[in-house]
């Protein structure tokens, strides 16, 4: 009886950690995000690879969309929260580049920046549906 006792609770404390962890990954993720953004990249050598900015930024927001989901996805019980984190990360990549056209005198505003991150995110959120099944979740 006590070792099931301990199984569970051990289970749980697991669990808390690691949707912790997930939480502060996203924060972090967020900010790295926002500071990558915003930040004036002058004195950083340039490389001519085509496509790599739009790279960076497909993965930069399907991996918000998956720290986000793991580190919330037992707190939010609403059908909707997949349809949620999505339309909350591209609102989110479509205020960095309208954030990046008024703060930084380099920087503008790229309507297909806002097509990466929003690829990105539907990517992410794919994969959540796809291979990370609610039975695993749980």
């Amino acid at each position: 009886m006590f070792q099931k006792w301990k199984h569970f609770y051990q289970v749980k404390i697991t669990k808390h950690l690691s949707e912790r962890n997930f939480l502060i990954l996203a924060i972090l993720w967020t900010i790295g995000i926002t500071i990558g953004s915003l930040v004036s990249l002058n004195n950083t050598p340039k490389l001519s690879i085509p496509g790599k900015d739009k790279t960076a930024h497909f993965i930069f927001y399907f991996v918000f969309v998956l720290f986000w989901f793991l580190a919330l996805k037992s707190k939010v019980k609403n059908k909707n929260f997949n349809l949620v984190l999505v339309f909350a990360a591209v609102l989110y990549g479509i205020t960095m580049e309208v954030l990046q056209s008024l703060l930084t005198e380099n920087r503008q505003a790229d309507f297909y920046d806002i097509v990466a991150n929003t690829f990105g995110a539907l990517f992410g959120i794919f994969i959540v549906s796809v291979f990370l099944n609610k039975k695993q979740l749980t």
